[in-house]
């Protein structure tokens, strides 16, 4: 059933899903079900927009009635929505009551009660109700999507009857593609209050794509200011679920948090190659508020994460785990990530792309997962591979990419040149990590025993082969002039060469789970370790942005 839009109301024991859409001739429905996630069916169909439910204000155009937002206040149920006013030309929101939570709703307004025609129109009304006043507030969006310009989301305080503003509009988050890619728009406004904490659910992105995505901001209160503490959004396409969105948080009889949204069914996401937005619920739980400090977007469960790469500036990085999550610190932008998604092998390595606008993934059979602007350009995904892909390295200007084996093969693509492997050769120890000299003319290897192996104008510094370690080598980087490299060990150990300084270890400490990647500043003064648990360790003047441990 095609079920867009949806708001799940509790009404005694029932939970009333309103809905728009084609099931209703792109007016508004509603659905009922005594359980908060399942068994969601018609009752009486449409419930306000068609002249056959009951008569439509002159201003509306009887075409579409969409974003339905509906609650219980003041003796009755009052349900947001927006429709096309005929003189504005854009989407405007009105309101309808009805005597039960079935409908039919009836709206007998002369006039759009909220249209910034001078933004472009307005839609996706939600009320909320302040459990700390009673006050009843409804929020929306500006820009019906026809006009130019940015997105901003807003708040208005609602008169003692529900139906009528009490104050004029404030904004509480505007788009920001800048600093949050994924941010393309900003729809679908829910608030919400959890313990005294305000939270701002939304959409944002194509909704017409698998790129869209749900996202929240916390709020000082119900008329903001809001702020986005993580820069990826919290609900992604997953398995065959693609672009859910359009989130709305209800509670269940037993005070348990849900979310209702739509989706598509990966492969087709329009309605023009016969695609529905289903109706999904799933339980959402808060965490408690997180120390002071910088946090990464996410954690990642622990000891799952298998690689990290830092953003160009040294300003940020990101962390992958084996399911292909992805965590972003500090600068590091989110494209999207495979989690979620059934893999056939592991992600084993990534590597962000120069201009830090993407990130590649590869997994342990050679599979390439490409995000931003981070290209495709091949895989050894459909080759039989004599040992397994152990990591990869981007070359400098972000045109291709090296795979490297636990055997030493090399794996080319795009731009990046062959200049020999290790493959033929009987290692001692396998290898685990490699890194490419800053014009790409060669690269390194290392195998867990500490050995280097150099190829092109890779330079041999030194090694760790002869060194009895008290653990496994498990990365590698370079020095910015390609003069040196710096080795880590599994417990933090580090082991430099060349041109690369000694700024510290974590040889000395107890960790909680074992390093295993690690990644240097641009400046040449230090460096980071990531943990299997996504914790981070910094030395030199490499910056702390947050773990995802």
């Amino acid at each position: 059933m095609d079920a867009p839009d949806p708001d799940v109301l509790l009404a005694g024991s029932t939970y009333y899903a309103y809905t728009t859409g084609t099931t209703w001739g792109n007016h508004i429905g509603v659905l009922e079900s005594t359980s908060p996630d399942s068994g969601y069916h018609t009752i009486t169909g449409k419930t306000y927009g068609s002249t056959a439910v009951g008569p439509l204000p002159a201003w509306e155009e009887n075409n579409t009635q969409t974003s339905p937002g509906v609650f219980y206040y003041a003796g009755h149920y009052v349900m947001f929505y927006d429709a096309t006013d005929t003189a504005a030309g854009y989407n405007c929101i009105s309101v309808a009551v009805s005597a039960t939570p079935q409908g039919p709703f009836e709206d007998n307004s002369t006039a759009p009660l909220i249209c910034q025609t001078n933004l472009g129109g307005s839609v996706d009304p939600q009320p909320f109700v302040d459990p700390a006043t009673g006050q009843a507030w409804v929020d929306w969006k500006s820009n019906d999507g026809s006009a130019s310009g940015s997105a901003y989301l807003w708040a208005a305080r609602l008169g003692s009857d529900g139906t009528s503003l009490a104050s004029s509009p404030v904004q509480l988050l505007a788009q920001n593609e800048v600093s949050y890619p994924w941010e393309t728009t900003v729809e679908n406004p829910d608030m919400v209050d959890v313990g005294g904490t305000y939270y701002l659910f939304f959409a944002a992105g194509n909704w017409q794509s698998s790129n869209y995505s749900e996202g929240y901001a916390v709020c000082s209160g119900p008329s903001g200011p809001c702020s986005q503490p993580d820069s990826s959004p919290i609900l992604t396409s997953y398995g065959s679920v693609a672009g859910p969105g359009a989130g709305n948080v209800f509670t269940d009889t037993s005070g348990q948090t849900w979310i209702s949204y739509a989706a598509w069914t990966s492969g087709c996401t329009s309605y023009q190659c016969g695609g529905k937005r289903q109706l999904y619920v799933g339980q959402v739980s808060f965490a408690a508020p997180a120390p002071a400090g910088p946090v990464c977007s996410r954690t990642l469960p622990a000891g799952s994460v298998v690689a990290m790469a830092a953003t160009p500036n040294g300003g940020g990085y990101w962390m992958a785990d084996s399911a292909g999550d992805i965590a972003t610190c500090g600068n590091a932008g989110y494209f999207g990530s495979a989690g979620g998604a059934p893999l056939a092998r592991p992600i084993v390595g990534m590597a962000g792309t120069p201009d830090a606008g993407g990130y590649w993934l590869v997994a342990s059979d050679g599979g390439i997962f490409t995000y931003g602007d981070a290209s495709f350009h091949g895989s050894a995904g459909a080759i039989h591979l004599a040992r397994p892909i152990v990591g990869m390295a981007g070359t400098p200007d972000g045109g291709g990419y090296w795979l490297v084996a636990s055997d030493g093969g090399i794996f080319t693509y795009g731009d990046a040149s062959f200049h020999g492997s290790a493959g033929a050769i009987h290692l001692a120890r396998p290898i685990v990590g490699m890194a490419s000299t800053p014009e790409g003319g060669g690269y390194w290897l290392v195998a867990s025993d500490g050995g280097i192996f150099t190829y092109g104008d890779a330079s041999f510094h030194g090694s760790a082969g002869a060194i009895a370690l008290a653990r496994p080598i498990v990365g590698m980087a370079a020095t910015p002039d390609g003069g040196g490299y710096w080795l880590v060990a599994s417990d933090g150990g580090i082991f430099t060469y060349g041109d690369a300084r000694f700024f510290g270890s974590a040889g000395a400490e107890q960790l909680a789970r074992p390093i295993v990647g690690m990644s240097s500043m641009p400046d040449a003064g230090g460096y980071r370790f990531c943990a299997s648990d996504g914790g981070i360790f910094t030395y030199g003047d490499a910056g702390f942005y947050g773990s995802a441990a």
